[in-house]
């Protein structure tokens, strides 16, 4: 976003009334903001109207829609049961639905969350692809050698229990592979002075 301009005294201006009860909402949300209440109005019309509030919206929703779907949750309880039961009582078409549901997680969790996923995903698919079911006894990716190659389920439940770090992702992170419909072909005045 381009450097603004400064209001001028010039610049004109729209006034209106509002119940009491939204203006103390809006001073309250200014004052959270440390913005007067008409820098505060100014930056939210002017999200709205270049398409950024919704497109936040939009994004928190997908992301929202995904963690809470019926696939995300049974990977998790299957992981979950993993750890505390890791043998391979599993068929293929189960390994093929929740490598389906890993790789999309990208995009919907930050990423430091993404690679513990990722430990989860290598170690399915080299199972499905080797067909080394003789050979292991149980699932690696609770039990694997190396800490590094351990899937850390205390951070993926730290991020999950903090619901200041889910807001700092989707207002600042979770934005770059969730699809939202495109705003810009609508007709919207660009409210920055040039």
């Amino acid at each position: 976003m381009s450097k603004k301009n400064p209001i001028k005294n010039s610049d004109p201006s729209i006034n209106f009334r509002l119940p009491k009860e939204l203006k103390a909402s809006i001073e309250e949300k200014a004052q959270e903001k440390n913005q007067t209440s008409s820098a505060y109005l100014r930056d939210l019309l002017e999200s709205v109207l270049n398409g950024d509030y919704c497109y936040k919206e939009q994004v928190k929703d997908r992301v929202e829609s995904f963690l809470y779907s019926k696939e995300f949750l049974q990977l998790m309880i299957w992981i979950y049961r993993k750890k505390e039961i890791g043998e391979l009582e599993i068929e293929k078409n189960e390994l093929d639905r929740y490598i389906k549901t890993l790789k999309n997680i990208d995009g919907h969790l930050p990423q430091k969350i993404t690679r513990e996923f990722d430990k989860v995903l290598k170690d399915v698919i080299d199972l499905r692809d080797d067909n080394s079911y003789a050979s292991r006894s149980k699932f690696e990716f609770h039990a694997a050698s190396r800490e590094y190659q351990k899937f850390n389920l205390k951070s993926v439940e730290e991020y999950f229990l903090d619901e200041r770090m889910q807001q700092v992702f989707l207002n600042t992170k979770g934005v770059k592979n969730i699809e939202v419909p495109d705003l810009k072909g609508f007709n919207i005045p660009n409210l920055e002075q040039k």
